[in-house]
């Protein structure tokens, strides 16, 4: 019988990696402009995780612990990050894929003090 992985037993964070590669091609939009929608790209990835690595850390039956304050606001941080993302007008358009990267940060610092993280862990079989 063959047994699959999973990210949590690779020790791969999703999340984190998706918000530091979406932080650097941001930061490569400004002077490749394609580079902006790997970074939308990165987001969507990284807003993927997080909504998973939220997911399995609340248990099914008590969903009501909310998001919490700093969660909050990073979740309202991004959402301003990718509404100016596609309104910004065309003169400052170079720098619009450094902003949504940035967008990210609050949520991940959020989410870096979270107790308990990602638990990498094997499973015994």
């Amino acid at each position: 019988m063959q047994r699959s992985l999973n990210a949590a037993e690779l020790g791969f964070d999703t999340f984190g990696t998706a918000c530091g590669l979406g932080l650097v091609a941001g930061a490569l939009a400004i002077v490749v402009p394609t580079f902006a929608v790997l970074t939308l790209t990165m987001v969507a990835l990284a807003l993927a995780g997080w909504v998973a690595l939220h997911r399995q850390a609340t248990p099914r039956a008590g969903r009501g612990d909310g998001l919490g304050g700093a969660r909050t606001v990073g979740l309202e941080v991004l959402s301003a990050a990718a509404v100016l993302f596609f309104v910004l007008p065309p003169a400052l358009g170079a720098w619009r894929g450094l902003l949504l990267g940035l967008g990210l940060v609050p949520l991940w610092v959020a989410e870096r003090g979270r107790p308990g993280g990602v638990r990498c862990h094997r499973r015994r079989s």
